[in-house]
């Protein structure tokens, strides 16, 4: 059965743009989208990049994860795609559409400056309110949400930015 992906925020684009933007991305997709997969066959066939593409995945809500138990008893997280179909529904500024297809095709070094960047201004802490990183970096919420949802490294929840854990 096809599940559908509704897309209602512009910056969600710059994530399923980058769904399948290395060759291993796409197929830890290809893969998910023909079952369940544990996340040591994952590692195993594709390896540290593997992992991250899974986690990519994950963060931006394209999988689903459960526990299932091997024959041998242990339990392991597997994951599966969830959604194989998307549908994009999106209105903004045309000022801000640059600033969308501009980050959709940055560099990765170029997005490392923004996340060092933004690293910086959270400092120590795991959880900063967002309005507070687009003021000290003067970037705009759509370029900035645009550059969350690209990097690895952040996530939003709500209002506001978390580091991520690799």
């Amino acid at each position: 059965m096809s599940k559908i992906k509704a897309i209602n925020d512009v910056s969600d684009l710059v994530a399923i743009f980058h769904t399948a933007d290395t060759e291993i991305k796409r197929n830890v997709f290809l893969d998910l989208l023909g079952g369940w997969r544990s996340e040591e066959e994952i590692l195993k066939k594709y390896g540290k990049d593997g992992k991250l593409a899974l986690l990519y995945l994950e963060k931006i809500k394209l999988v689903e994860s459960q526990w299932l138990t091997t024959p041998s008893g242990q339990t392991t997280k597997a994951y599966r795609a969830f959604y194989d179909t998307v549908q994009i529904n999106v209105t903004l500024p045309i000022i801000e559409l640059p600033d969308i297809i501009y980050i959709s095709t940055m560099s990765e070094e170029e997005l490392e400056k923004y996340e060092k960047r933004i690293l910086e201004v959270m400092g120590n802490q795991k959880s900063v309110y967002i309005g507070n990183v687009q003021t000290a970096l003067n970037l705009s919420l759509t370029f900035l949400k645009g550059i969350i949802k690209r990097s690895s490294r952040f996530e939003l929840r709500g209002h506001y930015l978390e580091r991520v854990d690799i």
